[in-house]
């Protein structure tokens, strides 16, 4: 939503020119499985371990190398379809208002003769997404956006391009979320994953690549949410349609982005309104998070 975009700008701080902030390497990441060791570039708190550590208005990129500077073609592409992206989440001191959010994105954004672009946020050069918080857009295939009483997956494709620069896309997306599931997720043993142990989160991206003249297939977005053997599904309720549109940047890879991020309640209720009631994102309801295991 425009809402959403203009939240994420102002938090995550939108520059108005088209400079850009030295990259700040924060070390490796293991990547088990896909692209074996990816490097964190950004404001992250932590890495190491094999995990890494949010800190509340903090954001991140996965590149191919450990940088000072911004190079546009060092960020890690990502081929997931057919495959499943799985990682463990610890949100238990990420409270109402926050959002936690991995995602995919079509970074680096290009103009129509397929030159990277920088775009209008200094702190991440090349940055695009579906709703053009850098004034760029993108294709966006949200894994996870969520705190300790929410938790939401939400493609967004784009209008179909000519060429690399794409000119519209859609910004509310088709979203599947935990707060249509009663007791399902949330602070507490009553709820069928509780957030306040850390929980696996295992996406799959159900389809096949572009193989001998065949095109690409998107045809189901599951995730699956599994803590000490108990198990949410979330299915995306996008059409194939819709899917298949994604097909085509899933399948030329998709960088992966991490950012943490929030405001006031009115602010964020796109995301958690119904579970949370009047809390702010601030303080210690907006602890650390923590993301490890990925494979």
């Amino acid at each position: 939503s425009i809402v959403k975009a203009l939240a994420a700008a102002v938090l995550l701080g939108m520059a108005t020119g088209v400079g850009m902030d030295p990259a700040t390497c924060k070390g490796a990441l293991t990547m088990e499985g896909f692209m074996g060791v990816a490097y964190v570039t950004g404001n992250a708190h932590d890495v190491g371990q094999g995990a890494l550590t949010m800190k509340h208005n903090s954001g991140v990129s996965l590149t191919t190398k450990c940088q000072s500077t911004w190079d546009p073609e060092s960020f890690t592409p990502m081929h997931l379809l057919g495959q499943t992206l799985s990682f463990t989440a610890d949100l238990s001191r990420v409270g109402c208002a926050c959002n936690v959010a991995v995602y995919l994105i079509m970074e680096p954004a290009r103009d129509v003769m397929g030159t990277p672009t920088v775009g209008n946020c200094s702190y991440s050069p090349y940055y695009c997404d579906a709703n053009q918080v850098c004034g760029q857009w993108c294709p966006e295939l949200d894994i996870m956006e969520a705190n300790d009483h929410v938790f939401a997956a939400t493609p967004h494709t784009c209008q179909d391009s000519p060429t690399p620069k794409f000119t519209s896309c859609d910004r509310a997306g088709v979203s599947q979320n935990t707060r249509d599931r009663g007791k399902g997720y949330g602070p507490g043993m009553q709820f069928t994953i509780d957030t306040t142990m850390p929980f696996e989160v295992h996406t799959n991206f159900e389809g096949s690549p572009s193989r001998g003249g065949q095109p690409a297939a998107f045809t189901k977005l599951e995730t699956r949410l599994v803590q000490a053997g108990r198990e949410l599904v979330l299915t995306s309720g996008a059409s194939p349609a819709y899917l298949q549109g994604m097909g085509q940047s899933l399948d030329k890879g998709m960088s992966l982005r991490i950012t943490y991020w929030g405001h006031d309640a009115k602010t964020m209720a796109w995301m958690d309104d119904g579970p949370c009631g009047t809390q702010v994102c601030g303080g210690a309801a907006a602890g650390p998070a923590r993301l490890s295991d990925f494979r």
